[in-house]
């Protein structure tokens, strides 16, 4: 992970300035009235003066198999490099744990009761094997190749969490299904940091893994009850997410079309797609966004866990 230009990411992101989205002048209008003094979705924004911050901690597995999980979040630092590129974009109204443990199931989850995120470390040892099985004609991938590979995936899980924190903090309104929306916000973020980084690791890992996980769950019959999920299908992530980075820069990007990963039909819309949802959720975000320097970010470790009900189950990292 890239960190602190996740704020300079996402504001020429948000602004609709970078890609091929519209300039600033056709982006989002500045605020005024009472968006001028902070607010946006009713929710003030917090005083520079406020001591709130995302704080990062690691909580020891218990279950032996998550030992090697914890070791590649703690060692790549993964959960303080969440929480300090957080903080250098938004202060938030309250403290945001962003807590790495055991959660008995293969899930990511932001709990708004808790006003917590949560990275599991069975879904890291799920994106490990994941990654290491070879694709179809390709040698196996090397042990640092799957770790790069799961650390771009997380980053993506993250960004989707931390929309589902942003839309709670700040009581910001989604028009659609706010799964979608998420997934919309952690593609901007990652396509941002991968245009200011020339880095594009982890917008790919995160879109091979949706692939994955489709290839894994949905080629045949599939039960009625995913239909209803919350969730989009792990395929039409795939394409979606494909479909973000396409419309972001369609000439650098052409051979996705060209070699038939994506759709004629869907490519065609892409960029529409990104311009709008680029606007849109800058529209939201830019009356949060801090302007002064963030403070040292604390890192602590929790002795109990607490029982959430997380919004999201599974495999959804929802």
């Amino acid at each position: 992970m890239k960190s602190p230009l996740f704020v300079v990411g996402l504001l020429a992101l948000a602004l609709c300035a970078c890609g091929n989205g519209p300039q600033k002048a056709m982006g989002t209008p500045s605020p005024s009235g009472s968006q001028a003094s902070g607010q946006a979705g009713g929710q003030a924004v917090p005083s520079p003066t406020t001591t709130f911050s995302f704080t990062a901690a690691y909580e020891q597995p218990t279950d032996k198999k998550l030992l090697g999980a914890e070791k590649l979040m703690r060692e790549g630092k993964l959960v303080q490099q969440w929480a300090e590129v957080t903080n250098a974009g938004f202060i938030p109204p309250v403290n945001v744990p962003v807590v790495a443990k055991q959660c008995d199931t293969v899930n990511a989850f932001y709990s708004p009761d808790e006003k917590s995120i949560t990275m599991c470390y069975e879904m890291t040892d799920y994106l490990q094997d994941l990654f290491a099985k070879p694709e179809q004609g390709e040698a196996a991938p090397s042990a640092s190749e799957v770790d790069d590979s799961v650390a771009g995936a997380l980053n993506g899980i993250y960004y989707h969490e931390l929309g589902h924190a942003l839309i709670d903090l700040y009581d910001l309104p989604t028009t659609g299904k706010e799964e979608d929306a998420v997934d919309q916000l952690s593609a901007l973020v990652m396509i941002g940091n991968a245009e200011d980084n020339q880095d594009y690791r982890d917008i790919i890992s995160t879109i091979e893994a949706w692939g994955r996980m489709s290839q894994e769950s949905e080629t045949g019959p599939l039960d009625q009850g995913v239909f209803a999920d919350e969730h989009s299908l792990s395929g039409q992530r795939y394409y979606n997410m494909m479909c973000y980075l396409y419309g972001s820069n369609h000439n650098a990007f052409l051979p996705l079309v060209a070699d038939g990963e994506l759709p004629v039909g869907r490519a065609m819309r892409c960029e529409d797609e990104y311009n709008k949802m680029a606007r849109a959720w800058g529209t939201l975000l830019a009356p949060h966004m801090r302007t002064d320097p963030p403070s040292p970010v604390p890192t602590t470790t929790p002795s109990s866990t607490a029982t959430e009900q997380p919004t999201d189950a599974g495999q959804s990292t929802g």
